[in-house]
């Protein structure tokens, strides 16, 4: 024990040296922790959006660095359980999907969103699906996006597959900005965490986009090593067997 902090919490988020300012449960490694406060302190958002609220984790960062936050779930008791936690918050209970094109709509959020966390519906359709319309945005600031379990075999499908050499103003795109992890808190042989960044900047990008993927080699090698190859071949073995009945 070092003070009130377990050294032996199989957590892999524990011990984190800010746990007294953030005390809310939070779903993130500690260099994904680290990673997100320095750059919210750094950036210090106008209007931030955060998909998957969940029980406000890195809401509570947000909201410090954010002057207005909005933040989405289709869980209807997030709003019950925080509301009146944050005093710059909206929260919008439902489909992401639905949510952010009305949102996108407002002169206010068009002119003034610098940062969006990604970390919703963690199937292909669903992370395709949100990156995809942030991507219609055309920012009038430099904007910042996040994506959360980037190491995720599911959620890296999805991200690698959106469409950003079709938007002009990605200047940046790195999967591995952040290292995921193998097997946390015993999920046995399972990958996730990782933070995925994107940057947006108001001008048209004038040369061939790259996607990097830093750590590729170690997502393959924990790929070859993990439960996500029987996922995989249980998943498209069910699509097939639909198809035919």
């Amino acid at each position: 024990m070092i003070g009130n902090i377990d050294l032996n919490n199989s957590n892999i988020g524990t011990p984190f040296f800010l746990e007294e300012s953030y005390p809310l449960d939070w779903q993130m490694t500690r260099n994904e922790r680290y990673c997100l406060i320095t750059l919210l302190e750094r950036i210090r958002p106008q209007i931030a959006i955060e998909i998957g609220t969940h029980k406000g984790g890195s809401l509570q960062v947000l909201s410090q660095f954010s002057e207005k936050i909005y933040s989405i779930d289709v869980n209807p008791n997030v709003k019950k359980e925080l509301n009146g936690t944050f005093d710059n918050v909206d929260f919008l209970i439902g489909d992401s999907k639905k949510i952010l094109p009305s949102l996108f709509v407002r002169d206010e959020i068009k002119a003034n969103i610098e940062f969006i966390l990604i970390d919703g519906d963690h199937s292909f359709n669903g992370v395709k699906g949100d990156i995809d319309i942030v991507l219609e945005l055309i920012p009038k600031k430099p904007l910042f996006i996040i994506f959360h379990d980037s190491f995720n075999p599911e959620c890296r499908r999805g991200i690698k597959a959106a469409n950003f050499h079709k938007c002009e103003y990605v200047h940046y795109v790195e999967l591995d900005f952040i290292n995921g992890v193998f097997n946390p808190n015993k999920l046995y042989r399972e990958m996730w965490g990782g933070l995925a960044l994107v940057i947006l900047l108001p001008k048209k990008r004038d040369r061939i986009l790259n996607i990097y993927e830093s750590q590729k080699k170690l997502f393959a090698l924990s790929y070859l090593h993990s439960i996500h190859p029987l996922k995989d071949s249980v998943n498209s073995l069910k699509k097939f067997l639909k198809n035919i009945f």
